[in-house]
């Protein structure tokens, strides 16, 4: 167990470290202490272990908190470390080090990082140095689906702005690594900043309301997949009504004959089997129009309807004139 000294100086060490490689680097470590998960004893005791992200891959990063030691044993010990762990990047962090540490670690090629002086992993074909350019993520052309989910709800009102990444991807129903991308697409691209509150990393949007929006529309895509065609009953709850459906719900447009709903795609399978669901043909009266989503409907929806943006961009293209202009009326009539 470690004492009241010890634990608070490895904190502050994670904190360091988290923190340097943040702002010099552009990357996010994520670090969380990691549990004992069957590492023999004899490395718990010398060492202190955090799970962590590394350029979006899964790494262990491991501190000697017990003496000394020599380039063959920590080569040995980050060895067995990594057959325990089952981790292909585990990284040695240093407190301080001089030149000739450096020259060694290197020489055996083992992966560390010195908070203020450089961050080193050949497996990941990473040496950086402060005072070297950091890489910055290339724009993308259209956004990722979480991301546009989250840049969606920052315009719809929805709280996005100032959240950390562990709240939004509770929110968004996508896992953390998801999310920083997610961020990282949207600092990118120069609507949004990453900001860092203890070791929680935060978004800021740059810009808000109708500003973010005609900087980002060609950026968004329809998050439609696929139409399918089903005989059943869906709640509300699990498939929000979408397409005209929905937009007849917004604006004076008559409703359609055939209701459309919405589902993120990777549910469509359970969701069928749940509720029997079953095939239905184009000329069958009481069909229903199920869209698989690549982002969740539900978690921007209202009342049991896709919201008006994701709406938007769903029928944007769409050829019905009397539909082109009831979704222009309807983008009109938001309140930014």
């Amino acid at each position: 167990m470690l004492d009241h000294f010890a634990a608070d100086r490895l904190e502050r060490l994670a904190l360091t470290a988290e923190a340097y490689v943040a702002q010099v680097f552009g990357m996010n470590l994520r670090l969380h202490d990691l549990a004992g998960e069957g590492l023999p004893y004899f490395l718990t005791d010398r060492y202190h272990f955090w799970r962590g992200d590394l350029q979006g891959r899964p790494a262990v990063f491991m501190v000697n908190r017990a003496g000394p030691l020599d380039t063959f044993d920590i080569a040995k010990h980050r060895e067995l470390a990594r057959r325990h762990l089952g981790v292909a990047l585990v990284v040695l962090v240093l407190e301080r080090v001089d030149a000739r540490v450096r020259r060694r670690l290197i020489e055996h090629r083992i992966a560390f990082l010195a908070p203020g002086a450089q961050i080193y992993v050949p497996e990941a074909l990473l040496d950086l140095r402060e005072g070297a350019p950091a890489k910055i993520a290339p724009q993308p052309d259209y956004l990722s689906p979480t991301a546009q989910s989250v840049v969606l709800g920052a315009m719809l009102g929805r709280f996005v702005d100032q959240q950390s990444l562990t709240d939004l991807a509770e929110r968004f129903q996508v896992s953390v690594m998801s999310m920083s991308r997610a961020l990282d697409e949207l600092v990118a691209i120069g609507v949004a900043e990453a900001l860092w509150a203890g070791r929680r990393r935060r978004l800021r949007f740059a810009v808000n309301g109708r500003d973010l929006w005609n900087t980002i529309e060609p950026r968004l895509k329809s998050p439609v997949r696929k139409l399918r065609l089903v005989r059943g009953q869906i709640p509300l709850d699990q498939a929000p009504l979408a397409g005209e459906t929905a937009l007849a719900h917004y604006t004076m447009l008559s409703p359609p004959r055939v209701e459309r709903r919405a589902v993120l795609a990777s549910r469509w399978t359970g969701m069928t089997q749940a509720l029997e669901l079953e095939p239905a043909w184009t000329d069958e009266a009481d069909r229903i129009e199920l869209e698989t989503w690549s982002y969740d409907p539900l978690v921007l929806a209202e009342d049991g309807v896709v919201d008006r943006l994701s709406l938007y961009l769903s029928i944007r293209r769409e050829p019905d004139e009397r539909v082109a202009q009831a979704a222009a009326q309807m983008l009109e009539d938001m309140a930014w």
